[in-house]
């Protein structure tokens, strides 16, 4: 799974920031800017029934001093991917030149009950005290309890609720979900029955065709250390390829789609607001 957002609280696994798809964060040039950010993500391994999934929601109110994307990355709420059609290597963690003084304005703040419903499901998320990495920034993050799927269906209609807080009005949002992924083979091979990649050759990707806007992006992740490498796709072209020798790894790993959907929004006091959807569907591999 290409590392629960909620998993900066729950162990999961760690994600990435966001350029693509995901829009650019900014901030106000001289007044700072408040950032919401509502994640729904989905896991399944190739061949296997039973999917994993979590939620994760934050509020971020920060100073116009500090760069926006980098905050983002740092509460564990940010996806960084490469142009669309394009290949690069993955997160490499904070910006050493980023100023780490002005994070102490940093809040992550409260936004009283945030739920998230479905025709079928109700889902409360659970705020919790930040674990911070660098002991300036404060507050609190919102996730899902576990990892059961059934609460965060894909392919239905989803209502974004939150009463509010000091700082942060109440919500209500509506969002269709994307379908999981469907049909995924590599060099024509169904992705289930995919044992082992040859890097030394193109992989020719392909998959169902989803919804026009939405983001399809694959990843590559090996145990041998080898920088992991992202590859993002418009979903509607249902193909791609990832260039010979573009990832170095060998050995056991790892390759994942996610398909990717978001839906910005604003509200009064939100400068930034961001639905987001990211469904996996990866299988272990022997990289050769």
């Amino acid at each position: 799974m290409r590392r629960l957002c909620a998993a900066v609280l729950l162990g999961i696994a760690s994600v990435l920031g966001c350029s693509v798809g995901p829009e650019a964060y900014t901030a106000d040039a001289d007044t700072g800017s408040t950032h919401a950010l509502v994640v729904v993500e989905r896991s399944t391994s190739a061949g296997l029934a039973e999917p994993k999934a979590g939620a994760v929601a934050g509020f971020v109110r920060m100073p116009a001093s500090v760069d926006a994307a980098e905050v983002m990355k740092l509460v564990g709420l940010g996806l960084e991917l490469p142009a669309l059609g394009q290949c690069a290597e993955g997160e490499r963690g904070r910006d050493p030149t980023t100023a780490l003084a002005p994070l102490g304005q940093v809040e992550l703040l409260e936004a009283g009950d945030v739920q998230l419903a479905t025709a079928w499901t109700t889902t409360s998320l659970t705020p919790r005290a930040f674990p911070t990495v660098t002991d300036l920034i404060s507050g609190v993050v919102y996730t899902a309890r576990d990892r059961a799927p059934e609460p965060l269906p894909s392919g239905v209609t989803y209502d974004i609720r939150a009463t509010g807080g000091l700082h942060v009005p109440p919500l209500n949002l509506r969002v269709e979900a994307p379908a999981t992924l469907e049909g995924v083979t590599v060099s024509g091979t169904a992705l289930e029955d995919v044992a082992t990649v040859s890097t030394a050759a193109p992989l020719d990707l392909t998959w169902d065709v989803g919804s026009g806007g939405d983001i399809v992006y694959v990843e590559l992740n090996s145990t041998d250390g080898a920088p992991s490498v992202v590859c993002a796709f418009r979903d509607e072209l249902g193909t791609a390829t990832v260039p010979a020798s573009m990832f170095i790894g060998s050995g056991e790993g790892r390759i994942s789609f996610h398909r990717l959907r978001t839906q910005a929004f604003t509200r009064p006091s939100i400068d930034r607001g961001e639905l987001r959807f990211d469904f996996e569907l990866g299988q272990t591999v022997t990289f050769e």
